[in-house]
């Protein structure tokens, strides 16, 4: 008869042991990131705060004119919006605070290097909420008309 003779390790699973350590190191990783993060963070006063605003669009659905910003002014919220050239059938987006607030944006009309108009466009929003956000046409040059949308102004050729 042939004896087998098995043989039994005392030797542990290691992969309990690293996956605890990994589990670790992942914890004190993820709180050295938050807490620099937080650092650069505004100091926190204990007050929460929301600010809502209201989107609003410009779209020039001219074939020939681009739309130069020559002022921007008012209550964008969030980041001020940068000076932009909006081309033929391109668009910008605002975002202004959301209660009784104003901004203002003004255009030139530019066809091939010369400024052929210009538009100065008021966008505001009002509280109690159910009152609509609108935008209202300070002037208008130029060979351009508007469509007013209340949200959105949409400029074509004449």
């Amino acid at each position: 008869m042939y004896a087998i003779k098995a043989q039994v390790s005392n030797l542990k699973s290691p992969s309990f042991g690293i996956i605890l350590i990994l589990f670790i190191l992942l914890v004190i990783a993820t709180t050295f990131l938050y807490s620099s993060a937080r650092e650069d963070a505004q100091p926190d006063d204990g007050l929460t705060t929301l600010e809502l605003s209201r989107g609003f669009n410009i779209y020039n659905r001219t074939s020939n004119f681009s739309l130069v910003t020559t002022s921007l002014e008012g209550e964008f919220a969030d980041q001020f919006p940068p000076s932009h050239v909006i081309l033929p059938y391109q668009e910008f987006h605002f975002e202004v605070k959301a209660y009784n607030s104003s901004a203002y944006v003004t255009y030139n009309v530019v066809s091939g290097g010369n400024t052929v108009g210009d538009i100065r466009i008021n966008m505001r929003t009002t509280s109690p909420a159910p009152v609509k956000p609108k935008t209202i046409i300070d002037f208008i040059n130029g060979p351009i008309r508007y469509e007013n949308g209340g949200t959105y102004v949409t400029i074509f050729n004449l």
